[in-house]
C-alpha cells in the first residue's frame, strides 16, 4: 500500500443473496481525500456495497481494494471508521463508556482514550452529556454518538451509512 493508492477501487464487484441480486458489477475508484456518496432508492445496493468494502459481507463476484489492501483485510479495517445504518448502543451505558468500549474494540492505545473520548464528545456536541445514559438520548443524539464512534482514532477512511438519518 502506498499513499498514492486510491482509497477504494472495485472491479465488477457483485453480491447475490440466494436468489436476489443485491449488487451487480460495480466498478469505481475513489481517491484519497475525496468525499464520495451513493444516492439511490431503497434496495439499490448502497448498504450492501459498504458492507462488502468493509469485509462484513463477501462478494459473489468481482473484487476490490480498500486503502491498498484486498477487501476484508484486517489491518486495513483497523484504519477505517464506520457508522452503520442500523445500530444500537447499550441503553445502560453512558456516552463516555460507549466511546471507551469502542476505543478498546479499535485497539487504540489506552493512554490516548481520554483525549479521543473528550474530542469526540466535543465534536458531536455531547460533551455536556458524557455521563448521561444512552437510553435517555434521542435518536438524533444517538446518531451523533455513532458519528463520534466512527471518528475515534482519526481513521484514514470513514464509511457513513445513512449518516443524516434522525440527525438533530
Amino acid at each position: 500500500m502506498t499513499t498514492t493508492d486510491p482509497a477504494i477501487e472495485t472491479v465488477d464487484l457483485a453480491k447475490r443473496y440466494k436468489g436476489t441480486l443485491a449488487l451487480a458489477g460495480l466498478t469505481m475508484r475513489v481517491e484519497r481525500g475525496e468525499v464520495f456518496g451513493f444516492l439511490g432508492p431503497n434496495g439499490a445496493g448502497k448498504s450492501t456495497t459498504v458492507k462488502l468494502l468493509l469485509g462484513l459481507a463477501r462478494p459473489t463476484g468481482g473484487g476490490g481494494r480498500v486503502l491498498g489492501a484486498p477487501i476484508g483485510d484486517r489491518e486495513a479495517r483497523r484504519r477505517i471508521g464506520y457508522l452503520p445504518e442500523l445500530f444500537r448502543y447499550q441503553a445502560w451505558m453512558t456516552a463516555r463508556e460507549v466511546l471507551a468500549l469502542h476505543c478498546e474494540l479499535a485497539r487504540l492505545p489506552r493512554p490516548t482514550w481520554g483525549g479521543e473520548i473528550d474530542a469526540g464528545l466535543r465534536l458531536v456536541g455531547l460533551a455536556e452529556r458524557e455521563t448521561s445514559r444512552v437510553g435517555t438520548f434521542s435518536k438524533g443524539m444517538q446518531q451523533r454518538l455513532g458519528l463520534a464512534v466512527a471518528l475515534l482514532g482519526s481513521p484514514d477512511l470513514v464509511f457513513l451509512d445513512e449518516p443524516t438519518s434522525a440527525l438533530d
